[in-house]
């Protein structure tokens, strides 16, 4: 009689799937210790002194100003010297130059000197928030080690920095690095840093290589969280932080972050209530411990790229890259030998369809999940629709790719023997480390640590010894398991949920590994029945009907929702404006009548109420040509503006040549300049001439509403925040120039 159910291929499908699904309960910070030198109480009591009735403060604000000036006085009750240096500086990026008058905040623990170890934070933070935990949690965690080391024997010297600008476009780091001399002493850093209000602290970023920057990963408390494989997605990405800056004067370096409550980040619940101690408390031991391993590495070692990743925060599980590589070389050898070890021959035992097997389960189970992901998307209106209930979403993606996976399995594993089966998997396996190790070699370390199993299991495969092979294939996929399980959890909070449907492939691959290890030796008494992929669709449709019904937001998951009152200076109009990222609340849409904006429409905007100002005060103070140059130069009077943006428009390989005294910049297209020092400046651009005429749009941006807002801002629901540049008043001036005189 063929046996139809398999209770190992069902309890293996039932713990894969709970896995998947609740999988971000493997991240969390851990409780805070009391009796640990990193005094978190503390800490936090100083990020209260410091962030007051936390206003926001942008840089070169006067609320900066005020969160700088208690920074000093901690700094100087801690019996330490704050250096600050000022600076006018521009930052250029592909299209732009970013520019400000940045003050950073540095003091030194001991006597300067080179190969310095180098504490990281900063301290302003974006116009809609306070920056409780970006990056309030940076510096409390950078004050705290600082009174720890106090009065201790260091074998390097230790800097503490804490730039002004970051959130501007890292403007103070760019300082720092280009004119500071302290910056030619940096040997490592240790750089604290938030993508949320809570979380634990993960290692996301290191140098290359980065042997000494995993050995600065020892703790006495739970490890971050931390993966190669993320720090090599971080590196591909356009993400930022200060440490990007910093990384050309060659230190070695612990970029630190916690990314969850990643719905506060940027807008007012970026506050003190939001923040959770225990994330300030895994922060600051962590970065304590990291500061401590760098001042006790040596200070001439050479150094190789390592491939690691922590193990359920118990520890960091590191090896030598080119070990990596030569485990993965060899276990697909191993793989292909305990695949044709069944079979008397290539054309027996199923070999075409255990080959097939791999591919069609990926195909299937992936595509199941992104397929159904993007018909979420398609059908919902909002663009972070997970966001209040993320658990609905991924119990859809995992059940997805599970029932691919399950399909693949049923048409292809009869009749194949389950060695052969499980070998197979293992072969694409290999053959996908290695295309990892030649694009994204920090990934290896997902590849690695299974594939040297798989070697041990095929020398047992060689003896002949057929169930102790088996045993090691399971040890394998087990030992896969543990490090996908937080690292897929680390890379949803990098993505967000509704770009993390790809992720399922490393449950797939789970699936691959173990399910044909369910099955029986005899393959004439074996035979499985769809019960398994009858109840996967029924959970499929459930959780999608689930993640297609409930509320995208809520007051601890907000919409974000920052209100643009726009005023045409040239032609006196203006207009609300926001964003087609997600549809406005019908209580805010009951104030006008919002369509889709006639200069952009990616917008909608309504008619707004005259906006009442003094006027903007921009003219052309000069224009000429010299030889094949045209230079012409922009004069800005504007009062009480908080950021002011220059377009050149029609103009040939502009550059800016002068802004604030400051001379030779780059060849922007526009350039953004932040705060008091842009309100009464000169800018000087040079193009080439062109036919016709070109022009200048300048657009100054002050930060919060006026009365002429207020209906729109009291209809705002609970539920939604703003963000970024948070609500704002833009008013925008075209000039002309005509052609070249």
């Amino acid at each position: 009689m063929k046996r139809s159910f398999n209770l190992g291929l069902v309890l293996l499908i039932l713990f894969l799937f709970g896995a998947a699904t609740f999988r971000q309960m493997s991240v969390s910070a851990p409780d805070i210790q009391t009796d640990h030198a990193f005094n978190t109480a503390q800490a936090f009591s100083r990020l209260e002194r410091l962030l007051g009735d936390e206003t926001p403060h942008s840089v070169d604000s006067v609320a900066n100003d005020v969160v700088r000036q208690r920074l000093i006085e901690e700094i100087t009750g801690l019996g330490f010297d704050p250096i600050i240096r000022d600076d006018f500086t521009c930052k250029p990026y592909p299209n732009a130059s970013i520019c400000a008058r940045v003050q950073n905040v540095m003091f030194w623990l001991n006597a300067p000197g080179p190969d310095a170890v180098m504490i990281a934070s900063h301290y302003d933070s974006v116009p809609a928030g306070p920056g409780a935990s970006d990056d309030g949690i940076g510096v409390a965690a950078s004050l705290e080690i600082a009174s720890i080391l106090k009065g201790k024997t260091l074998t390097k010297p230790v800097l503490v920095l804490i730039t002004d600008g970051e959130e501007a476009g890292l403007i103070g780091a760019h300082s720092f690095a280009k004119t500071d001399p302290f910056a030619a002493l940096i040997g490592s850093v240790v750089n604290m840093e938030a993508r949320g209000v809570r979380g634990p602290a993960a290692m996301f970023q290191t140098s290359t290589p980065n042997q000494r920057d995993i050995q600065a990963l020892k703790t006495d408390i739970q490890t971050p969280l931390t993966s190669s494989l993320a720090a090599a997605v971080y590196d591909v990405m356009p993400n930022d932080t200060d440490v990007t800056e910093f990384l050309p004067l060659g230190p070695d370096v612990a970029n630190y972050a916690i990314g969850e409550g990643v719905a506060f980040y940027h807008t007012p619940g970026d506050n003190l209530a939001n923040m959770d101690k225990r994330s300030l408390f895994h922060m600051g031991a962590n970065g304590l411990s990291a500061v401590e391993a760098f001042l006790a590495a040596p200070e001439t070692v050479s150094e190789e790229q390592w491939l690691y990743t922590d193990i359920f925060g118990l520890f960091i599980f590191s090896m030598p890259l080119l070990l990596g590589i030569g485990f993965v070389g060899f276990g697909v050898f191993g793989a292909i030998f305990l695949f044709i070890k069944p079979g008397k021959s290539y054309l027996q035992g199923g070999v075409i369809k255990a080959l097939l097997f791999p591919p069609l389960a990926l195909i299937l189970g992936v595509g199941f999940a992104v397929g159904l992901t993007v018909l979420i998307a398609f059908v919902r209106p909002e663009n972070l629709f997970a966001s209040a209930h993320p658990t609905a979403l991924r119990a859809m993606q995992s059940a997805a790719a599970l029932l691919g996976a399950f399909i693949g399995f049923k048409l292809l594993s009869r009749n194949v023997p389950r060695l052969r089966l499980a070998a197979a998997a293992w072969i694409w396996f290999g053959v996908l480390g290695g295309l990892t190790a030649i694009y994204l070699p920090g990934g290896l370390i997902l590849f690695a640590p299974p594939l040297a199993i798989v070697i041990l299991a095929s020398l047992l495969g060689l003896l002949g010894m057929r169930s102790g092979a088996s045993v090691l294939l399971a040890l394998a996929a087990a030992v896969f398991f543990v490090i996908i399980l937080r690292a897929s959890a680390f890379a949803e909070i990098m993505l967000f949920l509704e770009h993390a449907a790809p992720l399922t492939a490393l449950y797939v691959f789970c699936f691959i590994f173990l399910a044909p290890l369910c099955l029986s030796d005899n393959i004439r008494w074996r035979h499985v029945g769809w019960a398994p992929g009858v109840c996967l669709a029924l959970g499929t449709v459930v959780s999608l009907v689930f993640a297609v019904v409930v509320p995208a937001y809520s007051p601890a998951a907000p919409q974000p929702l920052s209100i643009t009152h726009v005023a045409d200076y040239d032609n006196g109009t203006s207009k609300w404006v926001f964003g087609k990222r997600d549809p406005l609340p019908s209580a805010m849409n009951d104030i006008a009548s919002f369509e889709t904006d006639a200069d952009n429409p990616n917008d909608i905007s309504a008619t707004a109420p005259e906006m009442s100002f003094d006027g903007m005060r921009v003219n052309v103070t000069r224009d000429r040509v010299e030889g094949e140059l045209r230079q012409v130069t922009v004069r800005l009077d504007l009062p009480e503006s908080d950021r002011v943006y220059i377009g050149l428009q029609g103009a040939a390989e502009p550059k800016l040549v002068s802004m604030n005294g400051l001379e030779n910049v780059d060849k922007p297209q526009n350039i953004i300049c932040w705060g008091r020092s842009c309100r009464d400046v000169e800018v000087t651009l040079e193009f080439k001439p062109q036919d016709g005429s070109a022009s200048v749009l300048v657009a100054a941006s002050y930060f919060g509403l006026g009365p002429e807002s207020r209906a729109l801002v009291e209809a705002r629901p609970d539920w939604a925040l703003p963000i970024q540049l948070g609500d704002r008043r833009v008013k925008s001036k075209t000039l002309t120039l005509a052609a070249a005189p």
